[in-house]
């Protein structure tokens, strides 16, 4: 049953209504952004918070998966199209050599490990990674929801063939999922850790191409299990269908990965790409973000959405960034030869 949030309305409400009592019709110009947020965080930050404090600004948008956009940034590198990259970069996307060299005004506002340090990156959110379950799809399985509890459970023989994820080598939610899956399953070296990889794989775990796949093949019903992560999850229980899905944190732990942004090389709207920049990490939109499914950068701003569960009731391990930025070829070569091997 569908139902209204109605503190978060409230909040979202009188956010919007500041927004645009401060609004700046005096900025012009269009803003070009490769994106992989999902519709209801574009709407809320692109579309509610910077068009309504930059009514004249236009914004054009393509939302694809961070490889895809990643691999389009470099072949337009001689003539580049987008102007900011919204989402899905990492710790290893900093020196890819695709970006502009700057750090946000309102940087300083932000705790110091969300600060941009890099040069480059502009974190904006931290994604939680979990599980999403079909409550249907599993009573179809003849299991119950409630055996899915994490990454072992996985291996139950009534899931085979009934399990989804995204491309790791596609994905920025999945490749930190495949980084979660390995640091709490042994290590990212650990024999333990790729067994239980090849073990998966061979349940006949289903890689989709990008990262929506996921959760809304769960929420339809397709599969009984999507290897997702949090915010569109929870955007599920905040419609009101936790009666459709459950959210499942693993019992073995999972990791919180910050989200940044970048400003593309060569963008033809620099002085725009700056100005989206200095929004995205401002306490104004670090606010509205906080009302949302996405768990904003600035943790000093208290999150209002009644739905999102207190970070201090998961179990959330630590995740060696540097590692897996200096290894990331290595570790999905090795998934692609498992992949390669149970689907040939």
């Amino acid at each position: 049953m569908k139902r209204t949030v109605l503190t978060a309305l409230a909040a979202l409400l009188a956010f919007v209504g500041l927004a645009q009592a401060q609004s700046d019709p005096s900025v012009t110009g269009t803003l070009v952004i490769y994106t992989t947020t999902y519709d209801i965080e574009y709407k809320l930050i692109i579309e509610q918070g910077f068009q309504g404090k930059y009514p004249n600004v236009k914004v054009e948008s393509v939302q694809a998966g961070a490889g895809e956009l990643k691999t389009r940034i470099r072949s337009e590198a001689a003539n580049p199209q987008a102007d900011v990259m919204f989402g899905g970069l990492s710790y290893a996307d900093a020196g890819l050599g695709l970006w502009e060299e700057y750090v946000s005004s309102t940087d300083a506002s932000l705790p110091e490990s969300m600060r941009n340090t890099s040069g480059y990156l502009t974190w904006m959110t931290i994604q939680l990674e979990n599980l999403l379950v079909s409550y249907d799809a599993a009573k179809r399985a003849g299991i119950d929801a409630d055996e899915i509890t994490g990454f072992r459970s996985l291996l139950d023989p009534r899931l085979k063939g009934k399990l989804i994820w995204a491309d790791p080598s596609a994905s920025s939610s999945a490749w930190n999922m495949l980084a979660t899956m390995l640091v709490t399953m042994g290590g990212y070296e650990s024999d333990a850790a790729w067994e239980y990889v090849d073990q998966l794989l061979a349940n006949g775990l289903v890689i989709g191409s990008s990262s929506s796949i996921p959760f809304r093949s769960v929420y339809e019903g397709e599969y009984v299990v999507g290897l997702t992560y949090e915010a569109p999850a929870v955007s599920y229980y905040e419609a009101g269908f936790d009666d459709t899905v459950k959210i499942v944190y693993m019992e073995e732990g999972t990791s919180a990965f910050p989200f940044a942004s970048a400003i593309v090389k060569g963008a033809r709207n620099l002085d725009l790409a700056k100005l989206f920049m200095d929004y995205v990490v401002s306490d104004e939109a670090q606010t509205l973000w906080a009302t949302s499914t996405a768990r904003q950068a600035n943790t000093t701003i208290p999150t209002t959405n009644p739905y999102l569960t207190d970070a201090a009731d998961i179990l959330i391990v630590d995740s060696d960034h540097q590692y897996l930025s200096d290894h990331r070829e290595e570790i999905l070569a090795r998934f692609q030869a498992l992949y390669v091997k149970h689907n040939n």
